[in-house]
């Protein structure tokens, strides 16, 4: 595409955008973007240029109203041409119809609207489509199964047991939760996740079943594009049943009467939410099964339905504004225009999805359930989500005020029962319960009345039984078991008595971790538990004086939660079955914890040296030493920032540094003792930005780069994506502890007469499963430079299995690796692309959704020529694409060539004769392959293998015409017949050889 600033800056031409003040927006809004993506597979090369061109951008766009009128103009010459040149040749019968607009639309990838106004301006009629291709119709919405049908089909038997049929019901079964399809993705998840762990966590059969369908709800459900999948499953049973039972009807009443089409109707409009299309659906079933049905009348009695987004159709010719089944509004309002719809149409014209409406109003049906349990804070949940589908619904404000007055109708009862049953309080969470129904009569909660009734009941027999035993360990062993099932039954504290006081309690400081280690002696009893509490105020006496940051058996544990130069105070406390013990008997001293300066970094640059280090904690000041020979320190600056630039070093000498944190406590400076870094500035030399990994056997990788003589490149490799940047610097130290080097071997001879004189490379070897990123780093005195990625993993690359031309086109059938979310062919003429960046080559970008489509990369070229392929998958990951290796492959559909020869003799007397073979071709250059002259005796050779071998002929470059002399020995016996042939049999696919008219093959 020409440099047209309208189209590259993606604004309107048509009438064109003339606000200088919008202009200059974009042009910075685009700048910065080219800026951020000058490293891009695809397009780095052209965002660079473009970039590039920005002062000529603002001239030509902001300088002159002119040269925006005629830039406007190219940019309607450019993207409305194709349209048009097709238009034109479509519209030469002096119309077009909808049907073929829409096609047009779809091939272009642009908006039908833009077709229309074209076809308009054109002069050519458009007209909506009258008929319908019952064909198609039958077999997209019928014949046709949709993808994965096998694997949902295998659900049924294990749904069956469930009585469910599918695992929407299978998730939401006795709840009276409707609209579970309706639901977004992670809500679907979490009740799968929340009923395996609640309903199918026995080693029984029903769980194991249950188990797996929650297993599968994880992945039908993963994310959007994988439930609609199964939603469209889902739709094509329901239309199958509907549409079988048509037929039986027809096979038994030989047709199907205007009643019963309207039945039969109703039910596929349930599934459609459109009439229009479930009387299509229903006529082409009809004539493709030749079933008699009268389908006339029907669409005129329905001129006063209008289809909610639940399906059901609504008469309202007596003035109903709501959907008599599910209660939404039939004219819904959307929430981002305001502009009012029919319930059942899909997108709004400002672009709004009126699914999310679908999902708000199941959302709002959990929450209404929520509310009924008086589970608040799940309703409460499920209302902000729906809000957040449903801007401004009636709905939703309805149900938060619903919800607010039952809030203040039962206060805080209900979640300070949870939270007690929570802690296993269930005698208090009893009491709640009872509090609750008195305020709310009409409140009942079976499965929280089971679990408090058999948690308390279970305690007492255990405390019972306690209370019989005269044995101390018994009746120690019995109340622990009680308190671990339900904390506050009454009379367990009085049986058992407190446990010991600790002993061993000590608190070290870990600078370096920055955390405080509290350890203690443990005892052998297994129901004592400890609790560490922390202060910041003073000597920790009882449990209640600070903050409890340890619960449990171990003797240790480790404070990360604290400040740098702040006093804190510890104790331990053994508790059993709800009794504790005294703090701990010791030597206590409060304890100060002096961070050290974390993950301090030298980069080298031309004779200077970055000091970095992480954010310092916020009363610290970190102080910088310069130590030379004698190990004495020079202080050369304090900072409060987390860098420091030492400037006008000798390059190529290695300079030694401290960095210490100092604090002030108590009036006093403080300072740790620091961490010791070692740097040496260079002159930064330029990154290896070429990088070529290709698989080979036996999990070994075949890397390739452009040698570099300032400096020794390496290669280093790491499972997750690079943080850098080509051309960044960074201390090998700290690469180091982020990416491990790579294990060298020394290229094959075969593989080094490939490799151009600037080029090295190694092998190495990657046996695991999983992606690796490579790097090429240039290493220079103890600094690396970050070069070209490449992504390693030997499944990700593309398996191409043939090439064929097909209509014209040429199809590339592949077997694609898992999770590839597109493919880039690059392909040239003369040989084999470089790399994904070699601008020489022609680039086709194939989404995954249109090779699935066509079942192969479908490639719009077909020259009589020899196609040098390679085949990138793409992946994305965190919004950014990565490529896999390039597959490379030869397509041969050059033209063949036929190669004519003809025969004389130059007879001599005296002296040596020969004969002269001229070769000539239907084109004007060619290249004769190797030929061999056979003969034979008394006939013509048919087969190389019964003739003898008389000359040969090297393959050679010809242009025009050539000419080749063959000396004739005098001993020719008579009767000899020549004849040429390939020296390479299988050369006959590309060319063909054969003798000229009115030559002949005999020479003597």
């Amino acid at each position: 595409m020409a440099d047209n600033w309208y189209v590259i800056l993606g604004l309107e031409f048509d009438p064109p955008v003339e606000d200088e003040q919008d202009i200059s927006k974009r042009i910075e809004e685009k700048s910065k973007f080219w800026s951020m993506h000058f490293n891009d597979f695809k397009m780095g090369a052209q965002y660079r240029a473009w970039h590039q061109n920005i002062p000529r951008i603002k001239k030509e766009m902001l300088g002159s109203a002119n040269i925006r009128k005629q830039l406007a103009s190219e940019a309607c010459a450019l993207v409305y041409g194709p349209i048009d040149k097709l238009l034109k040749t479509i519209g030469r019968k002096g119309n077009i119809t909808s049907e073929e607009g829409d096609k047009l639309a779809r091939k272009l990838q642009i908006s039908l609207d833009v077709v229309k106004k074209r076809a308009g301006s054109l002069g050519i009629q458009w007209i909506e489509g009258t008929g319908a291709d019952y064909k198609s119709v039958y077999d997209k919405y019928y014949k046709t199964k949709p993808g994965n049908t096998a694997t949902y089909d295998g659900m049924r038997q294990m749904l069956s047991s469930f009585g469910a049929d599918n695992l929407y019901d299978f998730l939401y079964e006795n709840t009276g939760v409707k609209k579970a399809n309706k639901l977004p993705c992670k809500t679907l998840r979490a009740r799968a996740a929340e009923k395996k762990q609640t309903e199918f966590y026995k080693n029984d059969s029903v769980s194991g079943t249950g188990s797996k369908l929650c297993g599968q709800c994880e992945i039908v459900f993963k994310d959007d594009s994988s439930k609609e999948a199964y939603d469209r499953y889902l739709e094509y049973v329901r239309r199958k049943i509907i549409l079988d039972d048509a037929k039986s009807i027809a096979e038994i009443s030989d047709e199907l009467t205007i009643e019963q089409g309207d039945e039969i109707i109703g039910q596929l409009t349930e599934v459609f939410r459109d009439r229009k299309m479930a009387e299509d659906v229903l006529t082409a079933f009809c004539k493709i099964e030749k079933i008699a049905y009268n389908a006339g009348g029907i669409s005129e009695k329905a001129a006063n339905i209008r289809i909610c987004r639940c399906g059901c159709m609504n008469d309202i010719s007596d003035g109903r504004k709501v959907c008599s089944n599910c209660g939404l509004e039939l004219m819904i309002k959307c929430p981002e225009c305001g502009t009012e719809n029919d319930a059942n149409v899909k997108v709004c014209k400002c672009g709004f999805k009126f699914e999310n409406i679908d999902k708000a109003v199941a959302l709002c049906e959990q929450a209404e359930y929520a509310i009924e349990s008086l589970n608040f804070a799940v309703a409460q949940v499920h209302l902000s989500d729906a809000e957040h589908y449903w801007p401004n619904s009636n709905k939703v404000t309805a149900l938060k005020e619903h919800l607010a007055e039952y809030e203040k109708r039962v206060g805080t009862a209900v979640t300070k029962m949870r939270e007690e049953i929570k802690n296993r309080c269930y005698c208090e969470a009893k009491k709640q319960y009872s509090n609750i129904q008195q305020l709310f009569s009409e409140y009942s909660d079976s499965a929280v009345e089971d679990e408090i009734n058999q948690a308390i009941g279970r305690a007492m027999s255990l405390y019972n039984t306690a209370k019989l035993s005269k044995d101390e360990k018994e009746i120690l062993e019995l109340c622990s078991k009680a308190y671990d099932i339900c904390a506050d039954l009454p009379g367990i504290t009085e049986l058992i008595p407190a446990p010991a006081n600790v002993t061993g309690f000590k608190v070290v400081t870990d600078a370096a971790l920055r955390a405080n280690i509290i350890s203690w002696e443990g005892v052998d009893d297994r129901s004592i538990r400890y609790i560490v509490v922390r202060s910041k105020d003073g000597w920790v006496q009882n449990l209640s004086d600070g903050q409890v940051i340890f619960k449990g058996s171990r003797s240790s544990c480790t404070d990360s939660s604290i400040e740098a130069g702040i006093p804190y105070y510890y104790n331990v406390f053994a508790e059993r079955a709800g009794v504790y013990s005294k703090g701990a008997s010791g030597d206590f001293k409060e304890i100060v914890n002096l961070f050290e300066v974390q993950h301090a970094v030298v980069t080298a640059g031309d004779s200077s040296l970055d000091i970095t280090w992480d954010a310092l904690p916020d009363n610290a000041i970190a102080e910088i030493y310069e130590i030379k020979e004698g190990n004495t320190g020079n202080h050369i600056t304090s900072s409060t920032v987390n860098s420091y630039l030492v400037t006008n070093l000798e390059n190529d000498k290695p300079y030694k540094y401290r960095i210490s944190l100092s604090y002030m406590i108590l009036g006093k400076k403080r300072e740790t003792k620091g961490v010791i870094i070692i740097g040496v500035p260079t002159c930064i030399p330029l990154p290896v930005d070429t990088l070529r990994v290709k698989p080979l056997r036996d999990n070994q990788f075949e890397a390739v780069w452009v040698k570099s003589s300032a400096g020794e490149v390496r290669l280093y490799g790491s499972a997750d994506k690079p943080i850098y940047h080509i051309g960044d610097a960074i201390a090998l130290s700290e690469l180091e502890t982020k990416m491990s080097r790579l294990q060298e071997h020394s290229l094959s001879a075969q593989t080094l007469r490939n490799v151009r004189q600037d080029e090295a490379g190694i092998l190495f070897q990657y046996s695991e499963n999983k992606m690796m990123y490579v790097t090429a780093f240039i290493v220079k005195t103890k600094t690396a430079v970050f070069g070209n990625t490449v992504r390693v993993n030997s499944g990700e690359s593309v398996t191409v299995k043939s090439i064929r031309p097909v209509n014209g086109r040429i199809n590339i059938y592949i077997e694609p690796p898992e999770n590839a979310t597109g493919f880039v062919v690059l392909y040239r003429f003369d040989q084999f692309p470089t790399d994904i960046e070699d601008v020489k080559t022609v680039r086709k970008y194939i989404p995954l959704k249109q090779y699935r489509l066509n079942s192969a990369i479908v490639l719009e070229t077909l020259e009589e020529r020899k196609y040098y392929f390679t085949v990138y998958a793409e992946f994305k990951e965190d919004g950014e694409k990565d490529y896999s290796f390039g597959t490379e492959c030869i397509f041969d559909n050059s033209a063949k060539v036929n190669i004519i020869y003809s025969i004389s003799i130059n007879r001599k007397l005296f002296g040596e004769s020969n004969m002269i073979l001229e070769f000539e071709a239907n084109c004007h250059e060619f290249v004769l392959p190797d030929i061999e002259i056979m003969s034979s005796i008394g006939n013509t050779p048919v087969f190389k293998a019964s003739a003898e071998l008389f000359s040969t002929i090297p393959s050679q470059m010809v242009n025009g015409s050539l000419k080749v002399k063959v000396p004739i020995p005098k001993t020719l016996p008579k009767n000899t017949y020549i004849k040429a042939f390939f020296k390479d049999d299988s050369m006959q696919k590309s060319a063909q050889l054969r003798l000229k008219l009115k030559s002949n093959y005999k020479i003597s």
